[in-house]
Parts: structure tokens; C-alpha cells; sequence
């Protein structure tokens, strides 16, 4: 059977290249641009998933053009359903130190590890997710 991971991205260009490198690796896609579509999703969908990618910064929901640091929360509730997560985002362009900060903490109170991609490496992020997966 076929694994289920659940991208979230907000940019069309990157959910296609995911798309893609998801699906070479013979998984499933699900795919939400905002953290309304990503709970909606998750809630769906849990007991299914065998693995999360999220992005950092994109939309709470469709009618917000306000893009915040949501791969948090995204975090956060895979962490709630034991559901392995990783971050594949483009927060060195960002500029945004506090993003690795808070994912290290998340990692030191829960025991978990919360790997990230960097530079929006699809490809990084997969096989991160796999090794993940396979050690839960």
C-alpha cells in the first residue's frame, strides 16, 4: 500500500515540483496551501498519513492574504497525533534564525525530531521524511 504525505505549500510552483518528487518516490499526495486546508486535512486524514511536509510561511486560510510562520502550528498538531513532520522551507532566504530556534525547542520537549530542507529541497525533504518514518 502506498504511503500518504500531506504537502503544505502555498506556492504553485513548489506544489508541483513536490508533487512530483513525492510521487517518483511512489507515495501518495495530499496537498493544502493554507493552515485551515492543512488541520482540515490532518483531521481527515490521520490515521492515514504516514508523513507531513510542511513550508513555513503561507496563509492561515483562503481569504487571508496575510502569510505568517504557520508551518508551527502545522508542527505542532503532527506532534499532537504522532504524525512524523519535517519542514522543507526557504527561511535562509527569509532570514529567519527564530524558525530553526523554535524547531530545535519543539524537538527538546518532545523527544522528537523535526528535520528540516532548506532552499526548498523537495528531494531533501523526502528522503528526510522517509528516514523518519522508518525510525518511528
Amino acid at each position: 500500500m502506498k504511503n500518504i504525505i500531506l504537502v503544505v505549500e502555498d506556492k504553485k510552483e513548489e506544489q508541483l515540483i513536490a508533487k512530483e518528487v513525492v510521487l517518483s518516490s511512489n507515495d501518495k499526495i495530499i496537498i493544502a496551501n493554507t493552515l485551515q486546508k492543512a488541520e482540515r486535512f490532518i483531521e481527515k486524514f490521520k490515521g492515514q498519513l504516514s508523513g507531513i511536509i510542511t513550508d513555513m510561511h503561507f496563509p492561515i486560510d483562503a481569504e487571508s492574504n496575510v502569510v505568517g510562520a504557520n508551518g508551527i502550528s502545522v508542527v505542532l498538531i503532527a506532534l499532537q497525533h504522532n504524525i512524523p513532520c519535517t519542514v522543507c522551507t526557504d527561511d535562509v532566504a527569509h532570514g529567519a534564525r527564530y524558525i530553526t530556534l523554535a524547531l530545535k525547542y519543539l524537538e527538546i520537549l518532545t523527544s522528537q525530531s523535526i528535520p528540516i530542507s532548506s532552499n526548498k529541497d523537495w528531494d531533501d525533504a523526502i528522503e528526510k521524511l522517509t528516514q523518519l518514518t522508518e525510525a518511528f
